[in-house]
């Protein structure tokens, strides 16, 4: 355990390394001289975590998972459960993780000197070759719940001397857990979680007994989802923002054809791109709209009338981005990541530690956003993250369903769709929220148990939710859909959840269309996919190459019937990723090139070829 931590004793800081400049021409010469700087006694170096050898196995597991499972229905309380499924198989990744980042990242906790203390936190970005990529939790691990307290800041103060405050304020942003409301983790607490998992999670399995979750999905679609698209496909915001005039980007608005919209742009197959990823629709379009210089983070969504993009940054030294296609401009921002566009083009949102929520009209002319001095732009802490977003129709009001999720960033050679690893106390949280014509305001969160379920999503109407639903061992076992009726009471709102339907098919966090019609999800190619992909098995050499390098494709869910259909044949070390709709019926998704550093932009019309197929 002496490797792992460090006692409180007189190990100082080195002042000349707080305030000395990183960079300059001295190359090894000058870091060999801040290695060789001496050690004054100015401050005092904190220990990052004490070893809780005083507590038995027993004791330190008790406190442990007392301390992850928590209290989330308090004030400032403290919980790993609001955002994450607390299973044996995820405690145990949790682990592994920790390992790594003690092994490759945290390796010298005396942060002797500046050129350590660089070393130690640059890996822990997502890409420790670029100081300008962002901080990671996953690289943080377990120990990210300390990321508040004083190691970590001693840390920065020597990395980066007098400038370290906006380094140090990044991280928190990016890393510090649990996020939201909750009161972070004292050194105390903080201790005994560290000790546990450095102990190697003794007694995980007497001390956290599970309920079994579902074995098996059986497909089925209730009469209740053909009686709800009847009414949104004349009722519904795809249907309202056509009456409401909102002209679609890339669209003629003397034409009612939608399928010559973006017809400016170049479609997959041409010349210039020699690639024809689209697949199993007739006459299926698939447009180019744009190539991006840097690689997103996690999900991307766009407005309702599909002229901006959004998604967090992963390169290119800003925290995210959204794209105004009509400027052909990438808008750098300081949120991080889960943006959601409200179904009436009306505004976006988008998280840190907390979420913030803007008039869409502030980026038709900015050229950058901080979310913290724009008027347009409100901040909020009842909002949870991996949100999604939706709009009563009817009555005007907006809500976000936030609760358990599971992070999908898509990065490198991924060879599975994301775990589910949802606990027997999951819960889909609801809350509602106004726009008073200027500002955004936040109620009461509304929290529903849905057990072993979580990436949960909200339609466009905010009538339907579809979760992802765990299996054994944490796999997937398929989609739920629910009907959501609320019901304005003087205390609040009473919500009640009608399933409908389970769609036995697995994949990332999907998207509902604007009609409730289609959902539209990637999903990354395993080896049960060789032969829809056209080869004889798993083992066939001709696959050999998806094994290797991996790849992800788009599909369609018809909401009413359940039949799904695959739209895209990437190729290996292709991506396809974080598909969603605009308003019209075109979806939006990313392409990403294992290795590469961009992207692109891409849009299908194949919703909307296969809707005008079922109508003749």
């Amino acid at each position: 355990m002496g490797m792992l931590s460090n006692s409180p004793g007189l190990l100082v800081l080195p002042l000349a390394a707080i305030f000395a400049c990183s960079g300059g021409s001295g190359g090894d010469t000058a870091d060999a001289a801040v290695d060789a700087m001496p050690l004054p006694d100015a401050f005092i170096l904190p220990a990052f975590f004490t070893p809780q050898d005083n507590l038995s196995d027993d004791e330190l597991a008790t406190q442990a998972l007392a301390l992850i499972n928590g209290d989330e229905t308090g004030a400032g309380a403290t919980t790993c459960t609001a955002c994450h499924g607390i299973t044996k198989q995820r405690l145990f990744h949790w682990r592994a993780l920790a390992d790594t980042t003690m092994s490759e990242c945290l390796t010298d906790l005396t942060v002797p000197n500046q050129t350590v203390a660089l070393e130690m936190l640059n890996c822990l970005r997502q890409d420790p070759t670029d100081p300008t990529s962002a901080f990671s939790p996953e690289k943080a691990s377990i120990f990210s719940t300390g990321a508040n307290l004083r190691w970590f800041e001693y840390a920065f103060r020597t990395a980066y001397g007098e400038g370290f405050q906006t380094e140090y304020d990044q991280f928190i942003d990016r890393v510090a857990m649990p996020k939201g409301t909750m009161t972070p983790y004292s050194q105390t607490e903080f201790d005994v979680l560290a000790s546990w998992f450095t102990r190697g999670l003794p007694l995980l399995d007497e001390k956290l007994p599970e309920d079994p979750p579902p074995t098996e999905c059986t497909p089925g679609v209730s009469a209740a989802v053909a009686t709800h698209v009847a009414d949104t496909t004349l009722n519904g915001w795809r249907a309202v923002n056509k009456q409401n005039g909102i002209l679609m980007f890339g669209c003629d608005p003397k034409s009612d054809n939608v399928f010559d919209c973006l017809s400016s742009y170049e479609q997959a197959g041409d010349e210039k791109y020699s690639k024809d990823w689209a697949a199993n629709v007739q006459d299926q379009q698939i447009r180019i709209l744009r190539q991006n210089n840097y690689i997103s983070d996690f999900w991307t969504r766009s407005s309702a009338d599909g002229r901006y993009v959004g998604h967090g940054a992963q390169t290119g030294g800003a925290r995210s981005r959204i794209v105004d296609l009509q400027r052909d401009l990438a808008i750098p921002g300081t949120a991080f990541y889960d943006p959601s566009f409200f179904p009436d083009n009306s505004g976006f949102m988008f998280q840190t530690s907390r979420a913030y929520m803007c008039n869409q009209s502030l980026l038709a002319t900015t050229e950058s956003i901080t979310y913290n001095q724009e008027s347009e732009c409100t901040i909020s802490n009842e909002i949870g993250l991996y949100q999604h977003v939706g709009a009563n129709v009817s009555s005007g009001d907006y809500w976000a369903v936030a609760g358990q999720f599971v992070s999908d960033g898509g990065h490198g050679r991924v060879l599975s769709d994301p775990d589910a690893g949802f606990s027997g106390g999951s819960r889909v949280k609801f809350t509602p929220f106004i726009h008073d014509g200027t500002s955004y305001s936040a109620g009461e969160e509304h929290p529903i148990d849905i057990p072993f379920e979580g990436d949960t999503i909200i339609s466009a109407s905010s009538k339907m939710i579809l979760s992802r639903l765990r299996g054994p061992g944490d796999n997937q076992l398929g989609f739920v859909m629910r009907e959501v009726t609320t019901t304005e009471t003087q205390a609040g709102y009473d919500i009640e959840l009608n399933e409908v339907a389970r769609y036995c098919f697995n994949g990332g966090k999907p998207a509902f269309s604007y009609d409730d019609r289609w959902l539209v999800l990637h999903h990354y190619i395993g080896n049960a996919d060789a032969v829809d992909l056209g080869y004889t098995s798993f083992s066939d050499p001709e696959f050999e190459s998806y094994r290797n390098n991996g790849s992800a494709n788009i599909y369609l869910i018809d909401t009413l019937t359940g039949q799904v259909t695959r739209i895209t044949k990437m190729r290996a070390g292709e991506y396809a990723l974080f598909p969603h709709f605009r308003s019209d019926g075109w979806i939006y998704f990313m392409v990403r090139n294992l290795g590469s550093g961009s992207e692109r932009i891409v849009a299908s019309d194949a919703a909307l070829r296969l809707e005008a197929a079922s109508q003749n």
